[in-house]
């Protein structure tokens, strides 16, 4: 399999398991059938992609030794959470954590692990933790975190037109029960696989459904609901719909792995020996993916040193701009967790100038 088919596969949101029944056809029928499920599948994940492509996005890129270089379980903790705050507070899509140090056979390394696992867990919604999000040493301490508390982090009395669920139970030919987080399951009409989170556009308003027997059981009242590209939340309405979590083995496997087709077109890297310019006076180009790069203690020079896939000498090669966001420091460091803050909030203005102008 190809890397644009892999690609393809991993935009998928969820995998309908009604396409592996035969429906009884004579031989030659089936494979011609299939062969027609085939090429309408491929023509549905490639609209699928090029509608998931068309929604302007924000990545950012953070180094895994902002937590190797904490002193305790509870700072690392604390440190991933507030990356994760951050994330959420300025709409970011696409968290990516630049492993510096993998472990052996190409291993993650246990600060990269350990970002990306909190990250994971503080962007699930708190009633799909216990499913998703399996008890691990890593996540010890992380329910103390405060919460996001971002638009699909639902409480069970509010309602809102979209909602991520997981898959409880489903039977071919009679569809899926998912848990939504309220007192009624959703129903959708596809078979899909069993604890699998799908994102589900269930409407202005409720639309009670109710099963009357059959393999979802006897007497259920649900909620009809539809699945959705997890897109569609920010490209239909607008709303923030949290971020995905991606680990990069070195800082040339962050453009490497991008998960959009044409790559990042917006490329920028942080340091205090980047150009200084004011906040009012920053310009950005219309962009569809930007992606800002943030580095360890040592700076995103190191991150280079340490990348086996490394095709460039000097780190400023790799960006678009090369950014100090925070001259005229008072202390000699910028913590990276600090630098986050700051620089998002220093780029902010322009960066929606910039999405207006893609509007256009």
């Amino acid at each position: 399999m190809d890397g644009k088919q892999k690609k393809k596969r991993k935009l998928k949101s969820y995998e309908v398991v009604d396409a592996q029944q035969d429906g009884g056809f004579p031989v030659k029928e089936k494979k011609k059938r299939k062969k027609e499920a085939t090429v309408n599948e491929s023509a549905s994940v490639e609209q699928e992609v090029k509608k998931q492509q068309s929604v302007p996005t924000l990545s950012i890129a953070v180094a895994a030794s902002v937590i190797d270089n904490v002193q305790s379980a509870e700072l690392a903790t604390l440190v991933a959470g507030q990356i994760a705050r951050t994330a959420a507070i300025f709409n970011v899509d696409e968290v990516v954590v630049i492993d510096e140090a993998p472990g052996p056979a190409g291993r993650v390394g246990k600060g990269a692990a350990f970002l990306a696992r909190v990250l994971q867990f503080m962007e699930t919604p708190q009633y799909l933790r216990k499913a998703l999000c399996p008890m691990h040493r890593d996540l010890r301490l992380a329910g103390q975190l405060p919460p996001l508390d971002a638009p699909h982090h639902m409480r069970a009395a509010e309602w809102r037109p979209f909602r991520e669920g997981i898959v409880v139970r489903s039977a071919h030919g009679a569809g899926s029960l998912l848990d939504i987080g309220l007192d009624k399951v959703a129903f959708v009409a596809e078979a899909l696989k069993p604890g699998v989170r799908v994102t589900l556009e269930m409407g202005e308003q409720p639309r009670p459904h109710r099963i009357e027997g059959g393999p979802l059981g006897r007497g259920v009242d649900a909620l009809a609901g539809s699945i959705v590209l997890p897109s569609d939340p920010r490209a239909k309405s607008g709303t923030y719909w949290g971020y995905t979590v991606r680990i990069a083995s070195g800082l040339s496997a962050v453009f490497s792995g991008c998960p959009y087709q044409d790559g990042y077109d917006l490329k920028i890297g942080t340091s205090e020996r980047g150009s200084v310019q004011s906040a009012a006076e920053l310009q950005l180009p219309p962009r569809q993916h930007c992606i800002i790069t943030f580095g360890g203690p040592l700076g995103l020079e190191e991150c280079l040193k340490r990348d086996p896939g490394k095709t460039v000498s000097d780190v400023v090669e790799l960006f678009d701009m090369w950014v100090n966001t925070c001259p005229d420091q008072g202390s000699r460091t910028i913590r990276t967790e600090e630098a986050l803050l700051i620089s998002l909030a220093y780029f902010q203005p322009a960066l929606q100038s910039a999405l207006k102008q893609v509007k256009q």
